[in-house]
């Protein structure tokens, strides 16, 4: 199937702290109504932009640390927020509660140790109102760390638990998608891949924010060697699979769209929805569903972004027609 010709529509990030920053490592998109939200994966703040024309215009920027109480760290550590969703009023952010390689000191070196920051294990959920364009001082997050963490619950399961201790970037477990649907929350893992599936991990998510260590579901896909970039809801109960590489690759990258099933086989999503992304060094990072002038479309943002994308303030996403 060929690649549809994407269109162009413009974010504009106008009054945002560290602007330059947070263009430069968008990974995550959720729309609702007229509004759009977006965070990068370096800060510890989530973004609401407006619909004004053809374009999106920064309406609020919300400092995590004003509405999650107990929020780890300083402004100096990353929350590593990697996927966001809107479900049932409220905003759900997940971080990938992955460990990560430190830098080496010197250039062609590796070092040979690797931290997990608690800031980088939030998962968590903020209520909306102003038809969801405004966020409550109400967040609810489980713990960073230990008994009723979401770390806790997949570092303890029988597949997951070898992988939990090495770096995100070596197979190690990585969240990098997150939706919700029903009462459910659907962990998408870059990584393990299990003998070259990727994982998706349902989890029932109770009232109040907890999890119901009983209720988790392993899914297994064959996205062909590759692993889950991000996941985004279509439709009532079928979600988008962004597939990529576990490691530094440059690609290649396809969106896939999946009805989950609750089954111990290894499952193959539908057609394509989008061919590869195989050129270049843009990767597809975040999406999320969006109709422009009443067409169904999908909207994507990329890490390492190419530098006519950024404007400025203004950063350029892609539209796909679907």
């Amino acid at each position: 199937m060929p690649n549809p010709e994407p269109e162009a529509v413009e974010l504009d990030f106008t009054g945002a702290e560290r602007v330059r920053d947070l263009l430069e490592n968008l990974s995550t998109v959720a729309a609702t109504g007229e509004f759009l939200w977006a965070a990068g994966d370096e800060g510890r703040t989530v973004e609401c932009l407006k619909a004004i024309g053809d374009q999106f215009q920064l309406c609020q920027q919300v400092k995590l640390d004003a509405v999650l109480t107990d929020l780890p760290g300083s402004e100096k550590d990353e929350n590593d927020i990697e996927s966001i969703d809107i479900a049932k009023g409220r905003l759900w952010l997940c971080s990938s509660h992955a460990r990560v390689r430190r830098k080496p000191k010197r250039d062609g070196e590796l070092d040979p140790s690797f931290f997990l920051r608690p800031s980088q294990c939030l998962f968590g959920s903020i209520e909306l109102t102003g038809h969801g364009g405004e966020l409550l001082e109400s967040g609810q997050t489980l713990p960073f760390a230990g008994t009723g963490s979401l770390r806790n619950l997949l570092s303890g399961d029988d597949y997951l638990a070898s992988f939990a201790p090495l770096p995100s970037k070596e197979n190690g477990l990585d969240i990098e998608g997150m939706a919700v649907i029903d009462g459910r929350a659907f962990f998408g893992l870059r990584g393990p891949l299990i003998d070259g599936h990727a994982v998706v991990v349902e989890v029932a998510v109770a009232a109040g924010l907890s999890l119901d260590n009983r209720a988790y579901h392993l899914h297994f896909l064959d996205l062909g060697g590759l692993g889950i970039r991000d996941l985004a809801r279509i439709a009532d109960n079928d979600l988008l699979v962004l597939a990529g590489p576990v490691g530094r690759e440059s690609g290649p990258y396809h969106v896939s769209q999946w009805t989950p099933q609750r089954t111990v086989k290894i499952q193959s999503p539908g057609p394509l929805i989008l061919d590869d992304w195989t050129e270049g060094d843009e990767k597809p990072e975040g999406m999320c569903c969006l109709e422009r002038d009443g067409t169904a479309g999908l909207l994507i943002v990329y890490d390492s972004p190419d530098k006519r994308r950024i404007n400025g303030t203004v950063y350029q996403a892609d539209w796909f027609p679907l």
